[in-house]
């Protein structure tokens, strides 16, 4: 009873590393649309959202099953319950990576972004799918020294948001690209901040410690 008890925990395990890799995937192809004004691309983000969803759901149906046909205690009882908020965080990345999609989708024929903020953009694409392949991994082996460092990687994208920010003010480009630019940057840093929620629970899963969320 015990193996299938934990063959299932590992199956749980799988199903959230495969949330954290599938909304990793989505954030960096909807940061390369984002650049390239590529509709195609950003409808296809869009369109496979549904995928993280549907595996949140198979993440709370084996949750359900786990508690109701087990007795789950100490650690074991902390991943179950871990898992529920882990699940809601990558579900919420997710949704990040389809709101980049949709703005450069409501912004076509127009590129979403100015020229002159490619740059900073770039680097916050890039940033996240560093911390989304991190986080992966992260998952994956319940390394929670990776997990404890991974505010740091959250820095860079809070530093370029915060530089995008100062650029604004003097922005010659409308407000309604002042507007875009400021909300994308969000999306990215919120990215980010799940992230390091998501970590932050992978430490308390393997420790019992909790860590206070800083975003």
């Amino acid at each position: 009873m015990a193996n299938v008890f934990h063959r299932h925990l590992n199956d749980l395990n799988e199903l959230l590393v495969d949330m954290a890799r599938r909304v990793g995937e989505a954030m960096e192809k909807a940061g390369a649309a984002l650049l390239e004004g590529d509709t195609a691309a950003a409808e296809a983000v869009v369109a496979d959202d549904r995928e993280v969803n549907a595996l949140q759901f198979q993440v709370d149906d084996r949750i359900v099953e786990l508690m109701t046909q087990y007795e789950p205690v100490a650690s074991d009882l902390r991943f179950i319950l871990g898992a529920v908020r882990i699940s809601v965080d990558l579900e919420r990345m997710g949704d990040l990576a389809k709101h980049v999609a949709k703005t450069v989708i409501m912004r076509s024929p127009a590129p979403a972004i100015p020229e002159s903020l490619h740059g900073d953009f770039a680097a916050m694409g890039r940033a996240a799918v560093r911390i989304s392949e991190k986080l992966v991994r992260i998952l994956a082996e319940h390394d929670r020294l990776q997990a404890a460092q991974m505010g740091l990687d959250d820095d860079e994208l809070d530093a370029i948001q915060q530089r995008i920010h100062e650029q604004l003010p003097s922005f010659g480009y409308g407000p309604q690209a002042a507007v875009d630019a400021a909300l994308l940057a969000r999306f990215f840093e919120r990215f980010g901040d799940h992230a390091v929620r998501v970590s932050h629970q992978v430490v308390y899963l393997v420790t019992g410690d909790i860590h206070l969320d800083r975003s």
